[in-house]
């Protein structure tokens, strides 16, 4: 029988808030409903704002006949409305944000509403007032900055067409131009200035999408490549020590997963490097490195684990699929081609130690018992493969 746990308090609201600030220093680095959390914040902020500046208006009677005073009043009221909208879907942003369809469809209501409440007050400044623009251009720069095109386009193409619908019907009288004003009526009903302001104003707006998106798109695949970089070793081309640990800590979140570890070592590695020289030996991690990721699914996972040291992470694996998977890696690399700068043949073996998923324990403890495993097959002789069992504590010392 499960029981729904209570509503967060303001104060843990504000604590969690606090710690995403905290833990993710760098906004690029976030993820998607962390930058929806800090979108929504400043458009409460922005409404807030608009609402102060229409309660300035609406207690200083001297600027009553410049404004529409009843439609000041009633935009309060809309403003406080979006400011309790976008405040509520911080919460789901932060409490729900390991479930699927949140991940997936969250991110979009927020940027819609989000631009949504934008709109309404761009209509009622002018479509083509300074303000709008440079908040339209200001907010597509931004946005395409920090959400996926996918989510900034459904969000930006409804929102042009609806200011320039307002634009069109506002140029032949059928709605009020910048209504919140009091402006005389021939002030914006002419098409030859209207009609130029489009024409100047477009293409500049559309030369600078144009090399934004080129830049943009520049930009991303450059910091996937570092990103990508900094999570391979540069000599095998597997993940290095940094990323295993981190699928490790994947795997500890996610909790009730079926899986193996697999932790091998090269045997005699210091003789290859003394005998034959560094090269030889990087050439021994290199071949090492593209024979396991040949012999493993696509899902699983191949990394550097230190010095001569790999570790093989394999999902949804029993005791006996580990095994066998060990074995095979451990003959192909008995009968790896290396040889040495006069032809000769170079002996390369490893050594592997097993340890499968076993509540409660976590991924670091198990890794744990498959160091054990790896350096009990140290000692029975090299190039063999042992799995964890309770005894492997008390067995054979590595010399």
């Amino acid at each position: 029988m499960t029981t729904n746990s209570p509503p967060p308090s303001p104060a843990s609201l504000q604590h969690r808030l606090k710690k995403i600030v905290l833990e993710y220093g760098v906004i690029m680095n976030w993820n998607t409903l962390n930058k929806c959390i800090l979108m929504l914040i400043l458009g409460c902020v922005t409404h807030l704002i608009w609402m102060l500046w229409k309660i300035f208006i609406w207690l200083n009677p001297s600027l009553w006949s410049m404004t529409n005073l009843g439609l000041i009043k009633q935009q309060i009221v809309l403003n406080l409305i979006f400011i309790v909208v976008l405040s509520s879907l911080i919460y789901p942003c932060i409490y729900w944000q390991h479930k699927a369809w949140v991940k997936r469809f969250l991110p979009y209501i927020t940027v819609w509403c989000f631009i949504t409440s934008l709109c309404r007050d761009a209509y009622l400044i002018g479509v083509l007032s300074p303000a709008t623009l440079s908040s339209f251009v200001s907010l597509l720069t931004v946005g395409l900055i920090l959400f996926p095109r996918s989510i900034v386009y459904s969000a930006l193409i409804p929102s042009t067409l609806y200011l320039f619908v307002c634009g069109y019907l506002s140029l032949h009288g059928m709605l009020p131009y910048a209504p919140i004003f009091n402006l005389p009526n021939d002030t914006y009903a002419n098409a030859f200035w209207v009609g130029s302001m489009l024409y100047f104003i477009t293409p500049v707006v559309m030369i600078c999408l144009i090399l934004f998106e080129i830049l943009l798109s520049q930009w991303r695949n450059r910091e996937q490549l570092i990103q990508q970089l900094s999570r391979i070793d540069p000599l095998t081309n597997t993940y290095n020590r940094r990323s295993l640990n981190q699928y490790l800590e994947h795997i500890q979140r996610k909790k009730n997963q079926n899986y193996a570890l697999v932790l091998l070592d090269l045997d005699h590695f210091k003789s290859i490097n003394d005998c034959h020289g560094h090269h030889k030996g990087d050439e021994a991690l290199i071949l090492v490195g593209q024979l396991l990721k040949q012999h493993l699914r696509e899902t699983d996972i191949v990394g550097r684990f230190g010095g001569e040291e790999f570790l093989l992470l394999l999902y949804h694996t029993t005791l006996e699929q580990a095994q066998h998977t060990a074995e095979r890696c451990r003959a192909a690399i008995e009968h790896l081609e290396l040889k040495d700068d006069n032809g000769s043949r170079i002996a390369l073996t490893a050594s592997f130690g097993i340890s499968t998923a076993q509540s409660p324990l976590t991924p670091f403890q198990l890794l744990t018992q498959a160091d054990k495993a790896l350096y009990l097959a140290k000692a029975s002789g090299r190039n063999q493969v042992h799995i964890f069992q309770a005894q492997t504590e008390n067995g054979v010392s590595v010399p």
